[in-house]
């Protein structure tokens, strides 16, 4: 048999998760089973019990007992990585699984082109294909971190060379229990020479009939944004040239700004005016990391983001939260400076570009 192409490192700290199905996805045939290995890290738990279960599967797979008693799938998927000897690693979830045919189809790709990250298409358990990233019309290589909206990708999901990985030390950020990944992908787009999309092949599927993902454990507004809060101030992502810095500063101010306010609408999820201080802590820091990171916002969102940086406090922010819940359309695409409307970030452009995207896949 020859040497494995592929290395997929599975973190694995509950003996619940459906492991096999992670397992037998990426060994499906004799195809996969040529080209993958699987490495399982067995977090905290006693490895003979997988080793047990998954001793029907065929191919090549490996547990790997691995402990620091932190809730935190960082130290085991470092743990993971540095063992890889294949041209290729890859990490996934024990929750969750690839669609028939990934492996060889990746494979293939990443033959041919050798990029230091090919970027799998995902998509959630029994829907569609996520359009993340939003990359440009008909661009699938040499992909640009701002021009294609590579942020809003982060978890590394596909395939990775690993002497890239080696080459500039990418290592998951431990001490934080989520968003452990997110300095990571901002390296490995930033600093990777070729980044390519996986355009048309089989998804990464994220799985979720677990009974809990540990990116959906209750926890502290603090522990959620932790990761968040040390990626502004790493120094490898202030000395990001400025339109990736604003491009990074934008999606963060989206998903982990506006997306944690609204998800909080009620008076009663937080946890005091201390708590929306935090929020609007990080939104400050966000907009010195990038002067203008607010101007692609639509009216909608600003709402929320003027509350936050004039009054922090719950009953500003749950009444601004409300007033964007109901906005009009025009509020929700146009900006309030009408000049920003069209920016490559607005709303407004963002849905031309899905609903493009669906006509060229309709049409196709």
């Amino acid at each position: 048999m020859s040497d494995p192409l592929i290395d997929v490192v599975i973190a694995c700290h509950d003996p619940s998760r459906p492991i096999e199905r992670a397992v037998r996805s990426v060994l499906a045939d004799d195809t996969a089973r040529s080209l993958a290995r699987v490495t399982v890290i067995a977090h905290g738990l006693d490895a003979t019990t997988f080793d047990q279960r998954l001793a029907g599967i065929a191919g090549d797979w490996r547990v790997v007992p691995f402990a620091d008693g932190a809730r935190s799938a960082a130290g085991p998927f470092n743990h993971g990585l540095s063992l890889v000897e294949t041209d290729y690693c890859a990490v996934m979830g024990s929750d969750d699984f690839l669609e028939p045919g990934a492996v060889a189809a990746w494979a293939e790709a990443v033959r041919e082109r050798r990029p230091d990250m090919a970027i799998a298409r995902i998509r959630i358990q029994g829907q569609a294909v996520m359009p993340n990233p939003l990359v440009r019309l008909g661009r699938h290589h040499d992909l640009d971190a701002e021009r294609d909206r590579l942020f809003y990708r982060t978890a590394p999901l596909g395939l990775i060379r690993t002497a890239t990985m080696r080459e500039l030390d990418l290592r998951m950020t431990e001490g934080v229990r989520v968003g452990e990944d997110f300095e990571f992908t901002v390296r490995l787009f930033t600093e990777g020479r070729r980044i390519d999309l996986l355009e048309g092949l089989p998804c990464y599927v994220i799985g979720t009939d677990a009974r809990e993902r540990t990116t959906e454990a209750t926890m502290s507004l603090e522990d959620d944004l932790a990761a968040v809060v040390r990626l502004v101030s790493s120094p490898a992502v202030r000395a990001l040239p400025s339109r990736w810095r604003r491009s990074l500063a934008i999606k963060l101010v989206r998903v982990s700004v506006i997306g944690k306010a609204r998800a909080r609408s009620a008076a009663g999820t937080w946890i005091g005016d201390a708590e929306v201080a935090h929020v609007a802590g990080l939104l400050r820091s966000l907009i010195a990391l990038a002067p203008g990171v607010l101007r692609p916002f639509n009216i909608q969102d600003r709402r929320v983001l003027d509350a936050l940086l004039t009054e922090p406090t719950v009953s500003r922010l749950v009444r601004e939260s409300a007033r964007a819940a109901s906005a009009g359309r025009l509020q929700r695409w146009l900006t309030p400076n009408p000049i920003f409307a069209m920016s490559r970030e607005s709303t407004l452009r963002r849905f031309i570009l899905y609903v493009l995207k669906r006509e060229r896949k309709s049409r196709s």
